[in-house]
């Protein structure tokens, strides 16, 4: 098998020791060196919280984000009372997402041609093989019990889906097979179906899939785009993206293809592109990026009423919100300071501090328990 990405350094703060990754088995963890030096290029600085930084440190709360300070993306994350690198070195490592019962972060790592989808403690204990080195292994999502994971891949001559244990002792295996065209953006539903975007039909729609196979389910038909599927908490409705009114807007409908709707109503310019759809976890309302000129702020939308809450207004460009997992906050990313930085506010988009102020990009926040690990 293939190094396990050469160049990547984990960074273990207890013992202050570099782990150098080397071939193992997948689902292994790679022990430490134990007679490495701390790399100069891991980041560790002290960051105790203020305000409602200190709010979120007192509730446990912690992120997880992607930066790119020493040149490639890599995994950092902030607890509360510290931020550091969790990876350091060529290859480039992208934040896919947060696993709370092994509080891990799932990421997929890009170096040359390869990419590989590993495991990174945040505890900062080791890193394991979620799937091997492929052409394509990205845009992955875990299932709600954190037990598989779904992703882009390249396991055929078609680009498309693949489904892995998140333990990494099993071979992924592919799903979403529709003819020649490939598919994408794939998301686990609460009852371990599949949301993905196929445009084998001419036009990209919105499909779903058991995991134990069988034929997709197309769940919408429209001559334009559909895109971007997001399942709502209750396991029975989703929201996506479509172009179908000109630009970009975001509806919601049922899980059984009926019922579509158009999520805001309110009049706005007819310019405004909308995207990136994000479920509040009680399912009552969404949160999505709203772009108007060269302009990205977000709001909140009741799905039953359909009413606005524009819990950002700037200065500079918000996108990407994030809610905690009790919903009561909301992790985002933000060029108001000059560059992209990730930023907390309330729910109601009151109170919105930095998390990280650098001159280089951050970006790709997720939440998980910070507590756990102090």
């Amino acid at each position: 098998m293939k190094s396990l990405a050469l160049g990547l350094t984990l960074l273990l703060v207890s013992c202050r020791e570099r782990v150098t990754p080397s071939p193992v088995d997948a689902g292994a963890v790679v022990p430490a060196d134990a007679g490495a030096a701390v790399s100069a290029l891991l980041f560790r600085e002290a960051r105790p919280g203020a305000g409602l930084l200190l709010e979120l440190s007192d509730a446990g709360l912690g992120l997880a984000f992607s930066s790119e300070r020493s040149g490639e993306p890599h995994l950092h994350r902030w607890d509360g009372v510290e931020e550091r690198a969790l990876t350091s070195g060529p290859a480039g490592v992208h934040l896919q997402a947060v696993a709370a019962r092994t509080r891990e972060a799932l990421v997929s790592l890009v170096e040359g041609p390869a990419e590989q989808l590993l495991a990174v403690q945040l505890d900062d204990a080791g890193v394991r093989i979620v799937a091997p080195p492929m052409e394509k292994a990205h845009a992955a999502a875990l299932s709600a019990d954190e037990t598989e994971v779904v992703f882009e891949a390249s396991l055929t001559h078609v680009a498309g889906l693949a489904i892995v244990s998140f333990d990494g002792r099993s071979p992924p295996r592919p799903i979403g097979v529709l003819g020649e065209t490939g598919s994408f953006q794939p998301v686990f539903t609460r009852d371990r179906r599949v949301l993905f975007t196929n445009s084998s039909t001419g036009d990209p729609e919105v499909y779903v899939q058991p995991l134990d196979g069988g034929t997709p389910m197309q769940l919408t038909a429209f001559h334009l785009e559909d895109f971007g599927a997001v399942p709502a908490p209750d396991g029975q409705r989703f929201a996506f993206v479509s172009n179908r009114e000109g630009n970009d807007r975001v509806f919601v409908q049922r899980l059984d293809g009926r019922g579509v709707a158009r999520l805001m109503t309110e009049k706005r310019s007819a310019d405004d592109t909308e995207r990136d759809p994000v479920w509040m976890p009680d399912g009552a309302s969404i949160l999505v990026t709203v772009k108007t000129g060269s302009q990205s702020r977000i709001a909140r939308v009741d799905v039953a009423t359909h009413k606005t809450l524009w819990i950002s207004a700037g200065p500079g460009n918000e996108q990407l919100p994030r809610p905690s997992r009790d919903g009561r906050f909301i992790a985002f990313v933000s060029d108001r300071s000059g560059n992209a930085d990730v930023f907390v506010m309330r729910a109601n988009g009151r109170d919105a501090t930095a998390v990280t102020s650098h001159e280089s990009a951050e970006y790709e926040p997720r939440w998980f328990d910070a507590a756990l690990g102090r």
